[in-house]
């Protein structure tokens, strides 16, 4: 399954629900059009929020590591895409049905810049 995903000005997704069928493997194209940095973080269901205030207390080491921080809670994750570019990730989407948060981890972006993918 693919799945598209993209970024709107105002540091927004431009979706912010998709989909998966539990188990399956899942292709994410994940494509910036913004003119800032972003990144794709799956996070674990109601953690997506916490992620990115944990990102943010990374400071400047986060650049190294994309502002993905170590934690049980985030699941897969894109790179930092520079703006006009993209990134593709592989994944099995989750074997337990529910919903599961995605945020961009850039520092301050994870309060407007959320979605949720809903595995069924």
């Amino acid at each position: 399954q693919t799945l598209l995903l993209g970024t709107q000005p105002s540091m927004k997704f431009d979706l912010s629900l998709l989909t998966a069928k539990a188990g399956t493997r899942v292709r994410l194209v994940f494509r910036n059009s913004d003119d800032m940095l972003h990144n794709f973080v799956l996070c674990a269901p109601g953690r997506g929020q916490a992620v990115g205030e944990v990102a943010l207390a990374m400071g400047i080491d986060g650049t190294a590591k994309n502002f993905v921080p170590d934690s049980s809670d985030v699941l897969y994750h894109t790179a930092l895409v520079q703006p006009g570019g993209s990134d593709t990730i592989f994944f099995t989407a989750p074997a337990t049905p529910g919903d599961y948060d995605y945020v961009c981890t850039f520092p301050g972006h994870s309060a407007l810049m959320k979605g949720i993918l809903r595995v069924e």
